[in-house]
């Protein structure tokens, strides 16, 4: 990401960037993240978000009389301010980085000037939903790019099937870097998913068949996770279609690439079998659902719904399915359901060892029998809708 108007630091203002990561640059984050929480409960007018507003501009304008500009960057989970990574990052800080990815940018830069009223509505962008964060006269905002052989998608940019191929390949490659790090001893690499998200999030939004998107299974030994970014990519497309937006549409997208991590609990001799499972490997496959759960049920910095979506998501609407869920009146969830659907579209589209490719209009047949009991059958009606009208716009 490249900020306009960047300069390069004299000495002395690189000693001074280092001497405040805990005291001024801290109180910024914590006024500027104070501003946009009040701001997204109450207004710009409240008067607690102007006493935020004004205690973050005069920070601003301190840190200015040593510095041309302040130049905050994001990469993954650090914080970089005028090219020194910031040492303390504490809640305000995370829960700042969790806002701008979640909008779609990777950098600010605050110029000297800034006013009130460029701040105000900075703020303001950020804190209200289906809202653009714009570029102000004195604040500049960057944009997480979206690479397709060096290019970066804006809103005028009409995306080829090649394209777009390349870019969903890229999205597999980054989830397998994320899952081959799995590991009952380790972090699990929230930010590389993060990412993920986004980039699709923002390419179904200028791709009218969502179907160009999804990619093809290349080898069986990464139908894991080529499967996992298809059925996070319709889930995402199904949940936008059904009104849900901003955090919540972000956490479907994450919780759907790790619907299946449990598989990584399995043998490799079981998933990859050429042939129909054995009974004992049949059930050491059902597993997955329990294992997936278990093991991101102790993973910080996840959506709450991982685990449960991981758990449920063979749970089937009828409560019928897998694993058995001795609760008296349990249903799965709804986005359960949302990510069942996507996951039994993608799973008979693909070409697997053991099975045939499914036309789409037979998927979607087969699916509107199954409803009632595998599917929710207003979530088949929508799916089938927004899947036809895809078709139909390619």
């Amino acid at each position: 990401m490249n900020c306009p108007g960047g300069k390069n630091q004299t000495a002395k203002e690189e000693q001074t960037m280092t001497e405040y990561p805990s005291g001024k640059v801290g109180a910024l984050f914590h006024t500027l993240m104070t501003a946009i929480s009040n701001c997204s409960l109450y207004s710009t007018e409240h008067a607690s978000v102007e006493e935020y507003l004004k205690r973050s501009l005069t920070i601003i304008n301190e840190m200015l009389d040593t510095h041309e500009s302040i130049e905050i960057m994001i990469i993954e989970d650090e914080i970089i301010i005028n090219k020194n990574p910031l040492k303390e990052t504490g809640i305000h800080e995370k829960n700042l980085i969790k806002r701008l990815k979640r909008k779609g940018i990777s950098g600010i830069e605050f110029l000297k000037g800034l006013t009130i009223a460029e701040l105000k509505q900075f703020i303001a962008d950020i804190s209200v939903k289906k809202r653009d964060i714009k570029s102000y006269p004195h604040i500049k905002t960057g944009v997480i790019d979206v690479r397709l052989g060096g290019l970066k998608i804006d809103d005028g940019l009409s995306l080829d099937t090649e394209g777009l191929a390349d870019l969903s390949t890229q999205q597999v490659e980054k989830l397998k870097e994320v899952y081959s790090d799995i590991s009952p001893f380790r972090r699990l690499n929230t930010s590389g998913l993060e990412e993920i998200v986004v980039n699709f999030i923002l390419t179904f939004r200028r791709e009218a068949n969502i179907l160009t998107i999804i990619s093809p299974v290349k080898a069986y030994s990464e139908y894991t996770y080529t499967h996992a970014t298809n059925v996070a990519v319709l889930s995402m497309f199904q949940a936008e279609s059904l009104g849900i937006t901003d955090e919540l549409l972000h956490d479907i997208g994450i919780s759907a690439l790790l619907h299946d991590v449990g598989k990584m609990f399995i043998s490799k001799e079981i998933l990859e079998k050429k042939g129909s499972l054995a009974d004992k490997e049949w059930e050491e496959m059902q597993r997955h659902s329990l294992y997936g759960a278990r093991y991101l049920s102790k993973m910080e910095d996840l959506p709450r719904l991982a685990p449960v979506i991981a758990l449920q998501h063979h749970y089937r609407y009828d409560s019928k399915g897998y694993p058995a869920l001795h609760i008296n009146g349990k249903r799965q969830h709804i986005l359960s359901q949302i990510i069942a659907v996507s996951d039994f579209f993608d799973a008979l589209r693909s070409i697997r060892p053991y099975k045939r490719e499914w036309e789409v209009k037979e998927i979607l047949s087969l699916m509107r029998k199954n409803a009632d009991s595998e599917f929710n059958p207003l979530l088949v009606d929508n799916f089938t809708r927004i899947i036809l009208a895809a078709l139909k716009g390619s």
